[in-house]
């Protein structure tokens, strides 16, 4: 018998950057539609060449990269992972006019040394993120590309999308038509525009969503709820109806009876100049609960100390979420898919190359 849209067509593991991965159970429909949208935001048409470098156990590539080619008569490019040091060669040599990035992506291409054929190539715009204004503003004036930022997850598929007639460096666009986005605070009732809270999302459509995590019906209870889905994830909602996503809600450290929030901490310390990529996270402390823990890499071309990275932080954050210790670091951990995992930086603890305030 021929499946239907409301069919399983596959399981699809979540990220696990913060907590323990789940197995989201997608319909068929779900990716078809995820598959639409993208293309719809990205102006997909059938000379454009995409060029993905997820694996096939994400939904960037399936859902993001190979369905909205086949929607749209493009053609996929898919490599099976990201090189910084050929990314362009292969762009030049397969004519790509699009492709798809996590943060990391675009902020190693940026690492590398600036070359004379930085703009040779016909790639225009890129679907993905996180973005941030500066990362975005230096992307296009060096390599001519314009970083599209969408929120998505493997849940929902894209449920927020820049383009690029609507976009507002920062955010991750409008949320989309298919979808229904309210922010809640910790009592589940809606807030006002400006104000952070949960972000929680109604499909407007069956069919549309993960049916539930494969074998974990407790987990499954957890974030679907009268038709809502809970992400976990902190965000904004601005007066113009922009997404401004603010951190995980789970990922908080708690430090002298106060939780903070790493997003904070980390847009506090990816402001410096001479910042590339930057991770928080609570380590152990001998007084109980957790001391603060920042991870940080240097822009090309740059030097970073730790006390340089205190400092800066002690005149941009209340005094209790400045970092105790500070690491300066070649290269952050990352997943299969190029996100940073918190959970590897967690468990080394407070490193031997950890810069201490406190001793220092």
């Amino acid at each position: 018998r021929r499946p239907g849209p409301a069919n399983p067509a596959v399981v699809m593991a979540t990220s696990g950057t913060t907590g323990r991965a789940k197995g989201a159970l997608l319909p068929h429909f779900a990716g078809v539609r995820h598959a639409r949208r993208v293309a719809r935001t990205m102006g997909y048409e059938a000379g454009d060449v995409l060029f993905n470098v997820f694996p096939w156990n994400h939904i960037n590539v399936r859902h993001a990269g190979l369905l909205p080619a086949l929607i749209s008569g493009a053609t996929l490019v898919a490599h099976r992972r990201f090189s910084a040091s050929r990314f362009w060669e292969i762009c030049r040599r397969e004519g790509v006019t699009a492709f798809n990035f996590m943060g990391a992506v675009a902020a190693i291409l940026e690492r590398a040394p600036a070359t004379g054929s930085d703009t040779l190539h016909q790639v225009r715009r890129a679907y993905g993120g996180p973005a941030p204004e500066g990362l975005s503003r230096r992307f296009l004036e060096r390599f001519g590309v314009l970083l599209l930022e969408a929120y998505a997850c493997t849940e929902l598929g894209d449920v927020a999308a820049s383009t690029a007639g609507a976009r507002r460096p920062g955010s991750a666009g409008r949320p989309v038509p298919e979808y229904e986005v309210v922010i809640r605070d910790d009592d589940g009732l809606p807030v006002p525009a400006g104000r952070i809270g949960q972000i929680t999302v109604r499909p407007r459509a069956e069919s549309m969503i993960f049916s539930g995590y494969a074998g974990d019906p407790a987990a499954t209870g957890k974030v679907l709820r009268d038709g809502w889905f809970m992400t976990g994830d902190r965000g904004r909602l601005d007066d113009d109806g922009f997404l401004h996503f603010a951190g995980r809600r789970a990922d908080v450290i708690r430090r002298r009876g106060e939780n903070i929030a790493t997003w904070d901490v980390e847009q506090a310390v990816a402001a410096m100049p001479d910042v590339l990529e930057v991770a928080a996270v609570g380590v152990p402390s001998e007084l109980t609960e957790e001391e603060v823990l920042v991870a940080v890499t240097a822009a090309p071309g740059a030097t970073l100390s730790p006390q340089r990275v205190h400092a800066w932080c002690l005149d941009r954050l209340p005094r209790h979420a400045v970092p105790r210790y500070v690491r300066v670091l070649d290269a952050l951990p990352r997943n299969a898919s190029a996100k940073v995992v918190k959970g590897d930086l967690r468990d080394q603890g407070v490193a031997p190359d950890a810069w201490d305030a406190r001793t220092a």
